[in-house]
C-alpha cells in the first residue's frame, strides 16, 4: 500500500469524526506498519490530512460552521491525547478556520478558544501551542478595529491574560513605556471660533433626559481649551517633571477642580437598574466637540473618568518606578500640592452620586493594588510560586505518630469503670466529674440565687417614709433590678403565683407590695424568735404596712375599672372576623410569605399546612392566630407588613 493510498483511507475515515474514528485510525496505522515510517512521520501525515480536510469543509461554507468548529476542535484534542497527531494541531485547525472566515464568524467561533483555555494550559499542550496561539490572537487583533470591535479585542486580550502566566514577559510593559500614539484631538484656539453652532434639534431626545440635575455650565473657550489640554499630560505624565509644563498643569487642574466644585451633581432615579444598563454605552475615545462638553460635565461617569485619570497621574509622579530617569523627581512643595489635590478629588468623588462614598473606597483599593504591581515590576517580575520550605524545616525529623487505640477497646474500658466516653477529652472529663450528673446539678454549691434579705434589703429600707427618698432614685424603679426581682420572686416567693383580681399596672408598685409582704413576714419571724418585746417604732411600721395594703386594695379596684375601659378600647382596635376573611381572600397563596414576615418559624408554617388544606383556610387560620397571640395586633402593624410584601389590595381592606 502506498502513502497516497494511506492518505485516502484517512480521508474516508475522517468524514464522521467520533470516538470510533480514533479506533479506526489506530487500526489503519497497525495494518500499514510495514512502512519504514517513524511515529513523527505518521503524525505529520495525519496532521496534513486533517488540515486539508477541515479547510475544504470550511471553504464550502456550511450553515452550521459554529458546530463544525466545535466538533473538529474537540476531535483534534482527543487525537493529541491518544498521541495520534502533534500537540499544536488544535490551534492550527482554529487558526486555519479564522484565516478564511469573516470577523463576525470569528467572533462567534472564538467561544471555543475561550472554553478550552484550561485544556490548552495543560503541560501536554502549553509549551507546544503557546507561540502558535499568540500568533493567531495577534493576527486577529491586526484585522480588528480598536474603536469598532472593542468588545472582541477585549475578549482576546482577556483570553491571553488567562492563558499566559503572570511572568510571561511578552505580555508585560517592563520598561514602563507610555502609548504616545494615543492622542486626543480637539479644536485649537484658531479653529474654535470658526466652528458652526450645533442646532439644538441635532441632540437626541434620549440624551436630553438625564438622571442628573445640574446648573448649566458656561462652556466658553477658556474652559474648553484648558479641559482638553490636560489629556496630553495624562498621555505622557513625564511632561510634569519639566518646570514650564508643571506650572501650566497646576493652573489648568485648579481651574477644572473649581469648576467641578461649583457645579455639583444631584442624582434622581428615573429608571430601574436593568434599563439603565441597557442604555449605557462605551466609547474608547472622548468626544471633543465643544457643544458636547456641557452635557459631558453633567454626566456622572464622565466626571469619574476625569477624576480617576488625575489619581493615576498623581500616583505615577510620586511612585518609585525602576525605569524612571534620575531627574524625574518632584519637589516637596509639589508633593504638598499633590496631597491636597488628592484630598479634593476624593471629596468630589464622594459628592458625586450615586454611591459616591462606596465608589471612592473601590478606587482606593484599586490604586493600592497598583502599588503592589509596581513593586512586583520593579523586582523584575518574578514568577508567582509557592515558597519552598526553609532549611530548618527540612532538617527536622518527622514527628513520630502515636498509635491510636481501637475505639471499641476505649469504650469497653470506660464502661467497665462506670464512665462515659464522648470522643473529646474535655467533654469526657466534664461528664465524668460526678457519678450522678443530676445530683451534681442539685448540689448546694450550684445554688446561685441570693436570699431575700440580701437582695431586697436596700429596696425595703428605701420604702421607709422617714428617709424621704425620691421615687426616681428608688431601686424598684430600676428596670434591671425589677427584672431580677421578678425572677427571684418566681423561684422563692409563695405570693408570686397567688391568684389576684388586681392587675399589674406599674412594676414599681407591684414590687413595693411584694417586698412589704415578704420582708415584713421575714422580719416578724426573726423578731419573734429572738426577742418577744416589739418596739413602738416597729409596731408603727407594721400598722403602716397594713394601712398601705388597704390603700392598695382601694387603688386596685379603681385601676380595675380603668382596665375594663382600656379593654373596651383595645377591642375596638381588634380586627374583626369579617375583615380577617376578606384579607385572607386577597392574601391567598402568599400566606407563607406573610407568616415569615410575622416571625413564625418554618416548623410552625408546616404545621399550618398539615391542619389546613386550601390556601384560603391557611391564610385565615394564620391571621386568627396572629390576632390572638401577637403582643400588639393593631391593623397598622399588619398594613405595614402587607405593603412591604406588595399585597396592596389586602392592605387597602384594613385601611377602609
Amino acid at each position: 500500500m502506498s502513502v497516497s493510498k494511506f492518505r485516502e483511507e484517512l480521508k474516508n475515515i475522517l468524514k464522521e469524526p467520533n470516538t470510533t474514528t480514533i479506533t479506526s485510525i489506530k487500526k489503519i496505522v497497525q495494518e500499514n506498519n510495514y512502512f519504514s515510517l517513524s511515529d513523527a512521520d505518521r503524525r505529520s501525515i495525519l496532521d496534513q490530512v486533517l488540515r486539508c480536510y477541515v479547510l475544504d469543509i470550511v471553504l464550502s461554507k456550511p450553515s452550521n460552521l459554529y458546530d463544525v468548529c466545535n466538533m473538529w476542535t474537540s476531535f483534534t484534542i482527543d487525537l493529541v491525547r491518544n498521541e495520534m497527531c502533534t500537540a499544536i494541531m488544535p490551534v492550527v485547525i482554529l487558526s486555519d478556520m479564522f484565516d478564511v472566515t469573516t470577523m463576525d464568524v470569528c467572533e462567534k467561533m472564538f467561544d471555543h478558544v475561550e472554553s478550552n483555555v484550561n485544556v490548552l494550559k495543560e503541560p501536554q499542550f502549553f509549551m507546544a501551542c503557546k507561540n502558535n496561539l499568540l500568533r493567531m490572537c495577534n493576527d486577529l487583533l491586526r484585522r480588528l478595529s480598536r474603536s469598532r470591535n472593542t468588545v472582541f479585542c477585549g475578549r482576546i486580550l482577556l483570553f491571553l491574560a488567562k492563558f499566559f502566566p503572570f511572568s510571561e514577559r511578552s505580555g508585560l510593559n517592563i520598561v514602563s513605556e507610555f502609548n504616545l500614539e494615543n492622542v486626543t484631538e480637539y479644536l485649537d484656539e484658531n479653529h474654535f471660533d470658526q466652528t458652526e453652532d450645533m442646532p439644538e434639534d441635532s441632540i437626541p431626545e434620549d440624551e436630553t433626559k438625564s438622571d442628573i440635575i445640574i446648573e448649566k455650565v458656561n462652556v466658553d473657550k477658556n474652559l474648553y481649551l484648558k479641559f482638553w489640554s490636560l489629556q496630553d499630560y495624562f498621555r505622557n505624565p513625564n511632561q510634569c517633571y519639566k518646570a514650564e509644563h508643571w506650572k501650566l498643569f497646576i493652573s489648568h487642574t485648579d481651574f477644572i477642580f473649581s469648576t467641578f466644585q461649583s457645579h455639583k451633581l444631584e442624582h434622581v432615579n428615573r429608571m430601574d437598574s436593568e434599563s439603565a444598563e441597557q442604555n449605557m454605552h462605551y466609547f474608547p475615545k472622548y468626544l471633543t466637540n465643544q457643544k458636547l462638553l456641557e452635557l459631558q460635565l453633567s454626566d456622572v461617569n464622565f466626571r469619574r473618568y476625569i477624576l480617576i485619570q488625575f489619581l493615576l497621574l498623581f500616583q505615577y509622579l510620586d511612585a518609585p518606578v525602576k525605569f524612571k530617569l534620575d531627574n524625574f523627581k518632584i519637589k516637596p512643595e509639589q508633593q504638598e500640592w499633590i496631597k491636597n489635590s488628592i484630598t479634593t478629588i476624593y471629596e468630589l468623588i464622594n459628592n458625586t452620586p450615586p454611591d459616591g462614598v462606596r465608589f471612592s473606597e473601590v478606587v482606593k483599593n484599586i490604586l493600592q493594588r497598583e502599588e503592589q504591581w509596581n513593586k512586583w515590576k520593579n523586582d523584575g517580575c518574578p514568577e508567582v510560586t509557592k515558597r519552598p520550605p526553609t532549611s530548618d524545616q527540612t532538617d527536622m525529623p518527622a514527628p513520630k505518630r502515636r498509635l491510636r487505640r481501637n475505639l471499641g477497646d476505649v469504650i469497653k474500658n470506660m464502661t467497665a469503670n462506670n464512665k462515659v466516653f464522648l470522643g473529646d477529652p474535655e467533654l469526657t472529663k466534664l461528664w465524668n466529674l460526678k457519678p450522678d450528673n443530676l445530683e451534681a446539678c442539685k448540689g448546694p454549691e450550684r445554688d446561685f440565687l441570693p436570699s431575700f434579705d440580701s437582695f431586697f434589703q436596700e429596696a425595703f429600707e428605701q420604702l421607709d417614709p422617714e428617709l424621704c427618698i425620691e421615687n426616681q432614685y428608688k431601686k424598684v424603679n430600676d428596670g434591671n433590678f425589677g427584672w431580677r426581682a421578678l425572677r427571684l420572686l418566681a423561684r422563692k416567693s409563695p405570693h408570686f403565683f397567688a391568684q389576684s383580681n388586681n392587675p399589674i399596672h406599674k412594676l414599681s408598685e407591684y414590687l413595693e407590695n411584694m417586698i412589704k409582704k415578704t420582708m415584713s413576714k421575714e422580719k416578724v419571724s426573726i423578731n419573734q424568735g429572738s426577742d418577744k418585746h416589739v418596739s413602738p417604732n416597729k409596731e408603727f411600721k407594721k400598722e403602716s404596712v397594713i394601712e398601705s395594703e388597704e390603700v392598695d386594695i382601694a387603688e386596685g379596684i379603681q385601676d380595675e375599672n380603668e382596665n375594663e375601659n382600656n379593654i373596651e378600647v383595645e377591642d375596638k382596635n381588634k380586627i374583626s372576623k369579617q375583615i380577617i376573611d376578606q384579607v385572607a381572600a386577597k392574601i391567598g397563596e402568599k400566606w407563607n410569605v406573610l407568616a415569615e414576615k410575622l416571625g413564625y418559624q418554618p416548623d410552625e408554617i408546616e404545621f399550618v399546612k398539615t391542619i389546613k388544606t386550601t390556601p384560603l383556610d391557611q391564610a385565615t387560620y394564620l391571621l386568627e392566630v396572629w390576632v390572638e397571640d401577637a403582643e400588639n395586633p393593631k391593623p397598622e402593624n399588619l398594613i405595614y407588613i402587607l405593603e412591604e410584601i406588595q399585597l396592596i389590595e389586602a392592605a387597602n381592606i384594613l385601611k377602609s
